[in-house]
């Protein structure tokens, strides 16, 4: 997320805070309102024992203190139902409140999984005096970001502009009308207690300067989220601005971007990984594949990635990609393996191709539901402590493990007595695998046999443990991420139960996720669903729905994504200037902004993934319409794209293949009608081959490679560098049709044409085959324009 300093404002109300004088209330003049109503009690009842009662206020066992969280569904809404502080959920009711009361809003945003969300819970909402400020001064409201993404764009925009960093818990300050006047991030208590009295003080004293700051705040967030600014033309040089600037800010020693804390950035990444697609120059000269590759495997080595169970931890907290932040998001689990899948095939790397594998495997045994739905995330902590499940005692290591495990283990693994974490073992690769076996004089598949042994005694073990909190809300946005490298995985990886998995995920939204009208809704949780679904639920479910059209080759994922494309359009698309907004027009509660919001943060914006999926459908299923929209799209946020294109980077991938289409394995011809897909195949008799399947709708057909007439132009495959043995065409069906008075001889439904390879002694792994199709699609009464489909493929 970009991060704005709006210093002088800043500053003026900072030293305003100041000098303000402190007041003080106890913890018995709190004034809970409703908390002791019948109707809370009865939530409480119907709800018992279907989640955790997070206080230290328990009489008998039962809580003390309830409050109007415990009629919400959201697990971390749930986690502060009973704090002994007031909280209502986002809605007119608590506006109404502090307009009636004349009092400030706070507002604290976070999620279930969140570390330090946790800790300012115990250590402020859960205190009985910090909890008497916040009811007698302050309307309280609780926002899980998860469920309202919407909100915690808008405030995070607000809390960067105020204090030029922004983070989780949110903690912000509101007018009467939700316009924010103040606000941070994570508050020790002592700290947020003198805030608390300072921000009171203010609004007693001096009112109206709030509101004025709050008025230039909003005007802020509107200039940042609503900006249109002057519409510039934009091409590949943005692209190449952007990937200059993530060159530039590489940590070239352990890759990924420098400093720390250290994300993955997994759409700078994709950025990278679709230039390198589309160029025919060698992967070992390829300055990008070398930034690329130098993240990828600096991120598969660390204790990032979880080196036991699959899987990535959120960030690191170090630039060695050692130490994570141990929470587990399921958006992190489908970037990353959508990455590493397509790097292996772009360059047989083994090592990418292990932990794609392992990442899915790890979503489908732990995060997965039985229905096929995937969860969203599980917590950093358990036991009360940060990476407690995850981290290795010597001693326990020294005991489940032979002597000859535990010394590979430290060779490997980088175990040590000392430990390297709090006194514990957190495992990582101290070298390339590759490289490891070399020095225990091993080949790599044996090495891994002995380490795969050794990895089931410690899951066993680890499963044993108390696991981590696990987030079971089922996430349109995130399911769709998840479905999309499920689907591109199982077709590169030729795994045919990932792209079921992608299947049965993507009938499980379409079959549940849905209202009485067939619109989207957000969340599935506890078999309920609900939440307005937002345009990033939407973009990413259309571009799921997509992928699996592309590993499948069933239209029934295209139709849906025509029903889809056609329902985001009403809910979201602005039709004077174009764009779409982030919510719908009419949401729960009051909304300051409706945002069209485009930068990228953890992931990519709903804007930018809209573009991405707009040029994936109009590749599909050409129309007019659709690339009217798109060409809108792009002049909409073209802007900020001439300002600042890395901000936008996942755009930039969606204008990329807008004008530029990656020579990808599989592809459409003939705005659509045409599916072609090449593969290379391995014989162990005949050496390697190239297919190229074609598969023609119903109602067209292709002409053949040996035409019957002249004018039309024959279906052709040729090889740009490498040279072919032969290639063999399918045989022609004749047929009649209306602008012709001779048969035509042509090709329906699906065919293949195979080209068998010349053998090349000086052979080596990543370099390519660059593939071209010439082809004319017509159907009984028309013919299109002749076109030449472009396929890069490596050995």
């Amino acid at each position: 997320m970009v991060k704005i300093y709006s210093k002088p404002f800043v500053s003026l109300f900072a030293l305003c805070l100041l000098f303000l004088s402190t007041g003080w209330v106890s913890a018995g003049e709190q004034i809970l309102g409703d908390t002791a109503t019948g109707l809370l009690r009865q939530a409480r009842l119907q709800k018992k024992g279907s989640y955790t009662v997070r206080s230290h206020h328990l009489e008998a066992g039962e809580p003390m203190y309830t409050n109007r969280l415990i009629l919400e569904d959201s697990p971390y809404l749930l986690q502060h139902a009973h704090n002994p502080v007031n909280w209502y959920g986002w809605g007119d009711e608590a506006f109404a409140a502090a307009r009636e009361q004349n009092k400030p809003v706070f507002l604290s945003i976070g999620y279930s999984t969140c570390h330090w969300c946790h800790v300012m819970e115990d250590e402020s909402f859960d205190n009985e005096a910090v909890a008497a400020i916040l009811n007698r001064y302050f309307i309280s409201i609780k926002v899980d970001r998860e469920q309202r993404p919407d909100l915690d764009e808008i405030y995070m925009m607000g809390v960067q502009l105020i204090i030029g960093r922004g983070g989780w818990p949110m903690s912000s300050f509101l007018t009467v009308d939700g316009k924010p006047f103040y606000g941070g991030t994570y508050y020790p208590k002592e700290q947020f207690i003198e805030l608390l009295q300072r921000v009171h003080q203010a609004w007693v004293s001096d009112q109206s300067s709030l509101i004025s700051s709050a008025e230039k705040v909003y005007t802020a967030i509107q200039q940042q989220l609503n900006s249109r600014g002057q519409a510039a033309s934009i091409g590949q040089q943005h692209i190449d601005q952007a990937l200059r600037q993530i060159i530039s800010s590489e940590d070239r020693q352990h890759g990924g971007r420098k400093g720390a804390p250290k994300f993955p950035n997994e759409t700078a990444l994709q950025l990278l990984l679709g230039q390198v697609e589309r160029s025919d120059e060698p992967l070992p000269g390829n300055r990008y594949w070398t930034s690329l590759y130098r993240a990828l495997s600096g991120m598969l080595r660390g204790g990032i990635y979880d080196q036991v169970g699959g899987g990535f931890h959120r960030y690191s907290t170090d630039e060695k990609w050692l130490i994570p932040h141990f929470e587990k998001m399921l958006y992190n689990q489908a970037q990353l393996s959508r990455l590493y899948a397509r790097a292996w095939k772009l360059s047989g790397e083994q090592e990418f191709r292990r932990i794609a594998e392992e990442t899915l495997d790890y979503v489908l045994r732990e995060m997965c539901s039985a229905q096929g739905g995937f969860y969203s995330a599980t917590d950093a902590d358990s036991e009360g402590e940060e990476g407690k499940y995850f981290v290795w005692q010597y001693d326990e290591l020294k005991q489940l493990l032979s002597a000859e495990q535990l010394t590979l283990v430290e060779k490997v693994y980088g175990v040590t007595e000392q430990g390297n974490f709090e006194g514990a073992n957190l495992l990582y690769l101290v070298r390339e695998l590759d490289d490891a076996a070399g020095r225990l004089k091993s080949d790599r598949d044996a090495l891994l046999q002995r380490l795969t042994a050794i990895k089931r005694i410690l899951l066993d073990q680890r499963n044993k443990r108390l696991p981590p909190l696990r987030d079971d809300k089922v996430i349109t946005e995130w399911n769709g991420m998840m479905i999309t490298a499920l689907a591109e995985a199982g077709y590169l990886l030729e795994e045919p139960r990932y792209v079921a998995a992608a299947a049965k995920a993507a009938e499980f939204i379409w079959q549940h996720n849905r209202d009485e009208q067939g619109l989207l809704y957000r969340i599935h949780l506890n078999g309920r669903s609900g939440t307005q679904a937002t345009l990033e639920d939407y973009s990413f479910y259309l571009e799921a729905v997509l992928a699996l059209y592309d590993a499948s080759g069933n239209r029934k994922w295209l139709n849906q994504a025509k029903t889809l494309h056609q329902q985001m359009t009403t809910l979201f698309w602005e039709k004077n200037g174009g764009g779409f907004y982030v919510s719908q027009a009419s949401t729960d509660g009051p909304m300051i902004i409706r945002s069209q919001g485009a930068s990228d943060g953890a992931t990519a914006s709903g804007n930018s993934v809209a573009l991405v999926a707009l040029v994936s459908l109009n590749q599909r299923s050409k129309t007019i319409e659709l690339q009217q929209q798109i060409d809108q799209q792009i002049v909409r946020f073209s802007s900020q794209l001439n300002l600042s294109p890395l901000a936008l980077s996942y755009m930039l991938t969606g204008i990329a293949e807008q004008q530029h289409p990656r020579p990808h394995t599989v592809q459409y011809a003939s705005d659509g009608h045409v599916r072609v897909a090449a593969t290379m195949q391995q014989n162990e008799l005949e050496g390697y081959q190239l297919s190229v399947e074609l598969a023609i709708e119903q109602g067209w057909h292709i002409n053949a490679n040996k035409i019957a007439i002249e004018n039309l132009v024959a279906t052709e495959l040729t090889l740009e560098n490498g040279r072919a043995k032969a290639i063999h065409y399918p045989t022609a069906t004749e047929k009649m049709v209306t602008f012709s008075h001779a048969p035509l001889a042509l090709y329906q439904g699906t065919i293949e044409v195979l080209a068998e390879l010349e053998e090349d002694a000086d052979q080596t792994t990543g370099e390519t085959i660059i593939a071209s199709i010439t082809l004319q699609a017509c159907s009984d009464t028309l013919c299109l324009q002749p076109e030449i489909l472009r396929m890069v493929l490596r050995y």
